[in-house]
């Protein structure tokens, strides 16, 4: 039973952290997060504390960089980025079974954030491709959430079993204890 209620809470932290990563990233590609993270616990909570440091910290504020150039990256924004890879690897990745989605996330948008500085890519196509690589990341979390599930249930269905058993064999041994 103890196994459960951490389970359970795994989940639930894991659900956070998504919805967190979802609006840490979407900041990240410079456009609004979905409504989708309305259920955000303590852990996003945390996140966003550290995305704000990071702004704070880096001068660089994604929301205003709407008026930057195609190829030109923001004063800041490279800190400011590289920021954000920290609270994701702090806060995201330590709790989901899938951290390499996030690790090829970060390696990507760091690569895309040097094109668009080379010139070799605008910032409205590092958008986009960050958008897509958001959806990935939430069909691969949800294909985890998914599994947890039934492992949850099966978890359950295995506990009601043997405590079926236990009672079966006290009953047996009641005529015993006489």
């Amino acid at each position: 039973m103890i196994t459960m209620n951490m389970e359970g809470s795994r989940a639930i932290s894991q659900r956070a952290a998504i919805a967190a990563l979802v609006s840490a990233l979407f900041v990240a590609a410079g456009c609004a997060p979905p409504t989708a993270s309305r259920d955000m616990t303590s852990a996003s909570e945390r996140l966003d504390a550290y995305l704000a440091q990071c702004t704070a910290r880096h001068g660089y504020d994604p929301d205003a960089a709407s008026n930057l150039g195609p190829y030109v990256l923001g004063a800041g924004e490279r800190e400011w980025r590289e920021c954000v890879y920290q609270a994701i690897e702090k806060y995201m990745m330590p709790t989901t079974p899938t951290p390499e989605i996030y690790r090829r996330a970060i390696a990507e948008d760091r690569k895309m954030t040097e094109s668009v500085a080379g010139g070799q890519m605008t910032r409205t196509q590092r958008r986009a491709r960050a958008k897509e690589r958001l959806a990935e990341i939430e069909r691969v979390e949800e294909q985890n959430r998914a599994k947890l599930e039934q492992a949850q249930s099966l978890n359950r269905l295995v506990q009601e079993d043997l405590q079926r058993q236990q009672r079966m064999m006290l009953y047996r041994l009641g005529p015993l204890t006489h």
